[in-house]
């Protein structure tokens, strides 16, 4: 089975001969991309903020998503804008949890950690990245906020399992995104004494 939602595709292919590269589509709706040799069927999709199976969908003269040539003239769907109802994007909870996925204790505000935690977040939609940051005490602005993981769900729940340093403190946060749509969760105040 041909995975679509990875970049397992193969780089695209310099053609043998010019009858070897299918035409371009009749018609497109978006807009036309000549292919270049380091490009795949992800990679494309990425650059343009569409689903692999959208390409493949305004592209019916691609039979193998894992064949695509050099200079071959492929369509870009148009990306509509999902209706704002929709669009909304929130971080619903953001928790912090043993391995064993139980709480951690609470002590004046911080919760507590372990050498090893769960940090798991839940989005009011599914997310392709869950980036999750870890901001210094004593600091008031994020650009000094360290990213401790990402996780690329393609669902509502992401989690990374975090390897805390000793002597952690500071404030916990995840910023969850769809395509250029991102939401940011509140802080968590944490520490980790020895």
């Amino acid at each position: 089975m041909i995975s679509l939602s990875d970049e397992k595709n193969t780089r695209a292919m310099h053609p043998v001969s010019p009858a070897q590269v299918p035409r371009p589509p009749k018609k497109c709706d978006g807009q036309f991309y000549t292919v270049r040799p380091t490009d795949t069927l992800f990679s494309i999709a990425r650059k343009f903020s569409v689903t692999v199976e959208a390409i493949l969908a305004a592209n019916p003269q691609i039979v193998n998503p894992n064949i695509i040539f050099v200079g071959q003239v492929i369509c870009i769907p148009e990306v509509l804008p999902e209706p704002n109802d929709v669009a909304e994007l929130r971080v619903l909870t953001l928790r912090i949890l043993s391995e064993d996925r139980e709480p951690l204790p609470v002590v004046d505000g911080a919760v507590q950690l372990n050498a090893r935690v769960i940090v798991r977040a839940t989005f009011s939609r599914p997310v392709f990245r869950a980036f999750f940051f870890l901001e210094p005490t004593g600091t008031e602005t994020c650009e000094l906020a360290r990213l401790i993981g990402i996780d690329c769900p393609g669902e509502k729940v992401a989690e990374i399992l975090w390897q805390v340093p000793a002597g952690t403190l500071g404030r916990v946060f995840v910023v969850g995104c769809i395509n250029s749509r991102c939401a940011k969760s509140e802080e968590i105040l944490v520490v980790r004494n020895g």
